[in-house]
This record gives structure tokens, sequence and C-alpha cells, in this order.
């Protein structure tokens, strides 16, 4: 029996029941989340590939010692500020690429993919000079002076590898909106399996190479990604099912018009993203300044947090092809629905961490270092992550879901008001002036989070209900 005709035979208990549930029972729900869960499952994979880099590189850091750990989290904040505009620029490729490859819209997709490497052009000129700058001032954030040039030295390596980072990020986004998710999967645990083994090479220094301590990882970072950029290109311009858009030819003008949209929406989108790891990278300084302890604690709990937040921007990927496959069709029945199963799969995956967060925080973190201090303060910063582990699930993939939908304005005002306004003077206030260090940065976390994710969910679900 067709499932869109199920609802018809009992329509008087149907009426009693949740529209949830009637939906869910009238069949075309679970597809809907069957098909975001295939789609997101590889995405999951790829993110948390690129994100056990990061855990790979911090653990091997942590047997170096606090003042090696502290100075990579430290570098890496300002490394992060001067890539949020690339990464806002780039969250917003998916979707029209999703629903131009979806209606096989040839000069459509090439004018994309052309306006997509003029990105990336104009992102090394936007984030190298503000690497620089932050590099020549570093000495501003008052740092353990051990601390600072080991930082400084990272990020100097780091502005290299930023162009083969850039390139990478624009031509993942288009593999994964043409599907094939599976191929960027498995060519990001490459990367990973070649940059562990790299670091592990020059990290300590093994069979005489020379000992590079966390500078490796900035030189490896780039190694990795430009090879993995290079198999993106072959690919793109390889597949047969892409023939349709490399026959087709585009004019300067659509592609210059389509850069300026990205910039357009890219701007504010990463001014959210900005907000956000501003307030992040904020709470890390101001940890910084009450001892370099604090901030390897903090710091290892920062990295755990990374680990489950770019597991849900898998989902949040997902659900933002979905939808630009759904303006394909302009129905908004299946925008709700990609948007529903997004959330739904977030807030699922995300009762394993916040378990594990919650009830076995000393056990991971030990797993990190073995400084006493820095674990008893670390296990706490854990479980307060354990509790907001569900609203970063939300806010996460609702605030993707709102970008498909090209709404990318409020949703930086919302976070201005829920980090900048509540939830990081609260923080402050309890950190400094009341002595909770950074469990009080951690609270105002957790208080910025939870706003955020209520106002972002309601926003986007009264959007598309205006459509």
């Amino acid at each position: 029996m067709n499932p869109v005709l199920r609802p018809v035979n009992n329509l008087s208990n149907a009426s009693k029941t949740h529209p949830l549930l009637r939906f869910w029972r009238g069949g075309l729900f679970r597809p809907e989340l069957k098909s975001t869960f295939h789609l997101a499952l590889p995405l999951m994979l790829g993110e948390l590939s690129s994100m056990l880099m990061g855990l790979a590189g911090t653990m091997m850091i942590g047997r170096l010692g606090e003042t090696s750990l502290a100075a990579y989290g430290i570098a890496n904040v300002l490394f992060v500020m001067s890539m949020l505009l690339i990464w806002g620029g780039v969250r917003m490729i998916p979707t029209p690429v999703a629903e131009a490859h979806e209606l096989r819209d040839g000069v459509r997709v090439r004018t994309l993919l052309h306006a997509g490497i003029w990105l990336s052009g104009f992102f090394v000129l936007v984030a190298s000079p503000l690497m620089w700058l932050g590099i020549q001032n570093f000495d501003v954030l008052k740092q353990d002076p051990e601390v600072t040039v080991l930082a400084v030295e990272y990020l100097e390596i780091m502005v290299y590898s930023l162009p083969a980072l850039i390139l990478f990020a624009i031509l993942v986004n288009f593999a994964d909106a043409f599907a094939y998710v599976r191929l960027t999967m498995v060519l990001s645990f490459g990367g990973l399996v070649l940059n562990v083994f790299l670091n592990w090479l020059f990290i300590f220094g093994k069979f005489g190479l020379p000992k590079m301590g966390i500078n490796a990882i900035a030189m490896n970072t780039g190694i990795a990604h430009a090879l993995m950029t290079l198999v993106l290109f072959a690919v793109i311009w390889q597949r047969k099912d892409l023939q349709y858009f490399r026959e087709c030819r585009t004019s300067l003008a659509a592609v210059w018009t389509q850069t300026k949209s990205f910039i357009r929406y890219g701007i504010p989108s990463a001014l959210q993203i900005m907000v956000e790891f501003a307030a992040f990278g904020a709470g890390t300084i101001i940890i910084g300044q009450i001892s370099k302890t604090e901030q390897a604690a903090h710091q290892i709990a920062i990295n755990l947090v990374s680990v489950t937040y770019v597991t849900i921007m898998g989902v949040s990927t997902a659900g933002m092809i979905r939808v630009g496959q759904a303006l394909a069709y302009k129905s908004r029945v299946k925008i709700w629905m990609a948007g529903v199963s997004a959330i739904g799969l977030a807030l699922l995956i995300m009762v394993l961490p916040t378990f594990s967060f919650l009830f076995f925080p000393g056990s991971i973190v030990a797993l990190y270092i073995e400084d006493p201090a820095v674990i008893g303060i670390a296990t706490t910063l854990v479980f307060f992550a354990g509790l907001f582990q569900m609203a970063d699930a939300l806010q996460a993939s609702s605030m993707s879901l709102l970008r498909s939908l090209n709404d990318v304005v409020w949703p930086s005002a919302i976070s201005f008001v829920a980090f900048w306004i509540i939830g990081l003077p609260i923080g402050y206030w309890l950190a400094v002036h009341q002595g909770w260090n950074a469990n009080g940065i951690w609270v105002g976390y957790l208080i910025a989070l939870i706003i955020q994710a209520g106002w972002f969910l309601r926003r986007f679900f009264r959007l598309v209900k205006r459509m």
C-alpha cells in the first residue's frame, strides 16, 4: 500500500495522536531519516577523521609536557580566528551545489565550481595577513613566556599551510554536495594516517629526523592537505557522472556574480562562527592568564568537545545537502523533513558522548596527560562538557539548516547575545571574581549554548512555516 494513503484509513484515531507521531506512522519520515543517515555517516566519519588529526596531535604533544600543550592550544585559538571567514564561506557551498546537481544544471554547477576556486584565492589573501597580524602582536595576550615562544614558531609555519587547507575545504564541500561522501571519507582517513605518521616521526625526532615538537604539526598539516587536494581535483575532472557540467561553459560575469554571492552570505555566516569561536577563544585567553595548568586542562576539554562537535557537523552538512535537494523541487514538506531528520539524528548521535563525559570524565582525561593537577581540573571541565552536549547538537544542526535557507544575519545577532551579553560575562565573573577559574568559564559556555540552541531551533521552524 502506498504509505501516503495509510493515515486515511484511520482518520478518527489519527486525529487523537500528536502530529509528529502521525507523521512518523505515515511512513514518510522514516525513509527521510534513513536517507539522511546514509548521507551523514560517511560525512561524520570524514569530519571525525579530520578532528582525529588534532586529537592525535594533542595527545602526542601532551607527552612533551604542559608548556607544549598550552602553546599548541593558544596557537590554535589564533589559527581558528584567522580561518573563521573561510569556514563561514565554505558552509554556504553544499546547498546550492546539491540543488544544481539534483537538476543536472551543468552551467550552474560549473559556475559554482569556478566561483569556489576564486573564493579560495580570496580567502588566502584575507587569512594570511590576519595570521601574521596575530603573530606580530602575540605578546598582547600576556601568556607564559615559554608558551609564547613555542606558539609563535608554530604559527609562522602554519601560514604556509593555509593555501592547501583552504582549497581542500572548498573542494571537499563540492564533492560532498555531489554525494561522493564515501570518497571524501576514505580520503580523509588516508590523510589522517599520513598526518599521524609524519607527526610521530617529526614531533619526537624518530630515525634520526629533527625533533620539531609542535612545529611538526604545522608542517605536516600542509603536506597532508596538499596531497588530498590533488586527489579531489583528479576525481572531479575525471568522474563520468560529472561529464554533464564539464561539457558546459560559463561566463566571467556569472562566476563573479556567484563569487560575490558566496562572500555576501559567507561573511555574515562567518560572523556567527566568529562570535562563537571568539567567545571560546576569549575563555582560553582568560584561563591562560590564570595559570598554564588551568590552560592545559582547558585545552584537553576543548579538544574533546571539538571531536563531538565536528561529528555533528557531518550531520549538519547532510542536512544542508538534503535541503538543497528539496529546494530543487520547491517542496516545503521535503525541507521540513530534511531539517527534522538532521536535528533528530544529531541528538541521537550525541547520546554516547554525553554519557561518557558525565560518567567517565577522569578515565578519558587520563589518556591525554599524566600530570595529576591537570587531570583533576580537566575532569571537572569534561563533566561540564557532558552537560551541554545535547544543546550543542541542537544549535549546530539548526544553525546549518538556517544557512541552507540563506538566513545568516539574525543567527549572528543571536550568537552575540547568547555568548557575549550573557554567557561569557557570567563565566568571567565566576572565574575571576568568584575564584572558580576554568570552571566558571565553562559554566558560561553551558548557559550560552542552551540559549542559542533554543533560539536557532525556533527560528528554523518559523522560517519553514512561512515558506
